[in-house]
């Protein structure tokens, strides 16, 4: 046999070799590649404050369509990102109704990033750290629960002569804590922790409040402990009674939000004037005003509160508009510049299917609200809603919004609400 033919018979077991080995070589490497694992599921973790107090959360993560969509879940109530992506090592999740977003590396079954958002005219960063499941959540299945925080508490807030009172209502199942906090300027939305070895823990992180309360039962029966606000606001010690008729004087004497603000003069019509998000100046003197209803609601698109209270304006402007309710809200935005507040304005009004007028009216720059509505005293709120009757003389202000949070409040206020609509619109006196 010559070398050629030799040559010829070997040539295919040598390709067909080749070939196999080639295969396994690119298995091989395949193989020890690190496998893209998507971050859905549910995360715990902690955001970091200013002040360096860590606020419990939880991210729950789903796969929607083309998109990952997270949800920011306090309870029962849910913030859920506008849009999300993850190109494998990235996990990016936009809040557009915040102007805020999510943005962290994913290692396995851990993140670590920032959730960065517009605050007054500077961008306010939180570090962030996570891990999938149950990994950083306060064990409910030990300690001793012993005493139970259940019913609603007068808080002392600070100290004299700055001292503040607030409410706030817990319901207590176990070791789980659910409840909210509620300054006269409405609520803070659900928190969730735990009480165990009588040490109470709440935590509530929404994308805009980053805020934590932490107290100790102490055997006086008292809550007494500290919340931290998140932003650059100092720590502020608070020390709870539960509400009963040992401190109904104390109770008695918490602002009202019905009478916190007022007209200067109530003699004369509310004025405003402020362009719409068209750019079309609307004003109290229009023709669409004139002999109506009017709701006016301070608001702005930054204000969680805010967007609890939108939808239920909306719903009465439905139902009351063709027997003379006007709805129209005034808008006060963090930066001042005009073309991202307009922005902001839009987006909210998507969401919530705004369909009566919202005007820009200025910033929340410290004394705007004076400047652009001097006619009002003591404004504390947002939002601060004010009904007029068809007379054009303002009757109600209610400073702040109790929303879902609140339970029983919520339902109340906006009974109190519609009411007072209904009494305005058929001309009663109230």
């Amino acid at each position: 046999m010559n070398s050629s033919r030799l040559f010829v018979e070997l040539r295919p077991l040598t390709l067909f070799s080749f070939l196999i080995i080639s295969t396994a070589v690119s298995l091989s490497l395949i193989a020890c590649q690190p496998k893209t694992v998507y971050p859905v599921g549910t995360w715990r973790g902690f955001v970091k404050n200013p002040s360096g107090e860590e606020v419990a959360f939880t991210l729950e993560i789903k796969r929607e369509d083309s998109q990952l969509v997270g949800s920011l879940i306090n309870g029962d109530d849910r913030t859920t990102s506008t849009s999300g992506s993850f190109d494998g090592k990235t996990l990016k999740l936009r809040y557009d109704f915040y102007d805020g977003e999510l943005t962290a590396a994913v290692d396995g079954d851990q993140m670590r990033g920032t959730f960065d958002r517009q605050w007054g005219k500077k961008i306010l960063k939180r570090e962030l750290s996570a891990s999938r499941g149950d990994a950083n959540v306060t064990s409910l299945n030990s300690g001793s629960v012993g005493a139970e925080i259940n019913g609603e508490w007068v808080l002392r807030v600070g100290e004299a002569p700055k001292q503040s009172f607030w409410r706030a209502a817990f319901k207590q199942q176990g070791r789980e804590v659910r409840g909210t906090i509620m300054p006269m300027s409405g609520d803070w939305g659900e928190f969730t922790g735990a009480f165990e070895n009588n040490q109470l823990t709440l935590n509530h992180f929404d994308g805009i409040n980053s805020r934590i309360y932490k107290a100790r039962l102490t055997p006086e029966g008292k809550l007494d402990g500290y919340v931290d606000l998140g932003l650059f606001s100092p720590k502020r010690n608070v020390v709870a009674e539960r509400i009963d008729v040992k401190n109904k004087e104390i109770v008695a004497t918490l602002p009202d939000p019905n009478n916190y603000t007022r007209m200067a003069n109530r003699a004369e019509p509310l004025r405003f004037s402020f362009p719409d998000l068209d750019g079309k100046v609307v004003s109290s003197s229009d023709d669409r005003f004139k002999n109506k209803v009017v709701v006016v609601s301070i608001t702005g698109s930054w204000c969680p509160n805010c967007h609890e209270e939108a939808p239920v304006l909306q719903e009465f402007y439905d139902r009351y508009r063709a027997q003379g309710l006007e709805v129209v809200a005034l808008a006060f935005e963090y930066t001042g510049d005009a073309s991202r507040d307009l922005k902001q304005l839009k987006i909210f009004n998507k969401r919530h299917n705004i369909t009566y007028p919202t005007l820009l009216a200025g910033s929340t720059e410290e004394g705007e609200i004076g400047r652009k509505l001097p006619q009002l005293v003591n404004f504390g709120a947002y939002p601060t809603t004010i009904f007029i009757g068809r007379d054009g003389l303002v009757d109600r202000i209610h400073a702040g919004f109790e929303g879902k949070a609140t339970g029983e409040r919520f339902t109340k206020l906006k009974a109190e609400y519609e009411e007072l609509i209904k009494d305005l619109l058929a001309g009663r006196e109230l």
